[in-house]
């Protein structure tokens, strides 16, 4: 049953604080470590204990036996996750979390922009100017990386804007999903963590060399199932605006990003805090 519209801005408040917490350990995993058992791994433990969750509660019946049709919609976000997943989880293995977090923190920009093509969410004349001040810091960020090649380089930074991108058509997808068929939030969670254990079944089985168990992984995991529930029910909320949801989500990033520079003892936090400040200015000014 869909929540009421006043309850959204609580949901996607949840969401983001589980989201920080979930950067912070997911970079603690896959640091130094194979990707894709890594992947699975945590794939696994949200898919688990959101199972658990639902037989529990008995209402694994009713999302298990979804339509054919829904099942292969479903599907596709799982293949559009995975590779925004893949992306980004190479990336954060040699880049920092503070050159990282800046980066993930665009991603409201380009939903914002697919959200004004497809569902016609038009931006007034703040959010434009927030949008440039996105635009800007993202600049800004790519041309001081070049300096930073500790970090990972131009390679690394071209695969974070790229799992960026995909999330934000992931996001716009997710907003077909919900609002446009009225599939249920537990349902497309459900499904899709279940779909993305299957794409990375056999990379994880094939890429076992060099990984390292880690007690971060199974907490990984769960944070995203709970981040990812409280988000979709938000959107699961007839009118609300996909760009504003992700632009509030996405404010995860201010801890990300403070605490993530001293958990991992990252260098050069000043400079990179220009961009972030940047690309947060702008996503404060889409939100009003």
């Amino acid at each position: 049953m869909f929540p009421s519209p006043d309850s959204w801005l609580l949901w996607i408040l949840a969401s983001s604080a589980c989201l920080s917490m979930y950067d912070l350990c997911k970079k603690a995993s896959v640091k130094n470590n194979s990707v894709f058992p890594t992947l699975f791994l945590t794939t696994f433990s949200g898919w688990a204990a959101l199972t658990a969750l639902l037989v529990l509660s008995g209402r694994i019946g009713e999302v298990v036996s979804l339509p054919p049709k829904e099942v292969l919609l479903l599907n596709i976000k799982s293949c559009i996750v995975a590779a925004s997943w893949t992306a980004t989880y190479f990336a954060l293995k040699t880049l920092p979390i503070t050159c990282a977090a800046p980066i993930r923190a665009s991603g409201p920009l380009w939903t914002l922009i697919g959200a004004v093509l497809i569902f016609a969410e038009i931006p007034n004349f703040v959010q434009g100017v927030g949008m440039a001040f996105v635009l800007a810091g993202c600049a800004f960020f790519s041309l001081s990386s070049r300096r930073d090649t500790s970090a990972g380089g131009l390679k690394a930074v071209s695969l974070a804007f790229a799992g960026t991108l995909l999330g934000s058509c992931s996001a716009l997808y997710d907003k077909h999903l919900m609002q446009g068929m009225g599939i249920d939030p537990l349902a497309v969670l459900w499904w899709f963590l279940g779909g993305m254990m299957v794409i990375y079944a056999v990379p994880a089985a094939l890429g076992r060399r060099g990984f390292e168990w880690r007690w971060t992984m199974p907490l990984t995991g769960i944070l995203l199932a709970a981040s990812d529930a409280c988000y979709f029910t938000s959107i699961a909320v007839p009118d609300a605006q996909i760009s504003v949801l992700s632009l509030i989500r996405r404010s995860s990033i201010v801890l990300t990003f403070f605490i993530g520079g001293a958990l991992f003892q990252e260098k050069d936090i000043r400079r990179k805090a220009f961009a972030l400040f940047s690309i947060l200015t702008g996503v404060l000014l889409l939100c009003l």
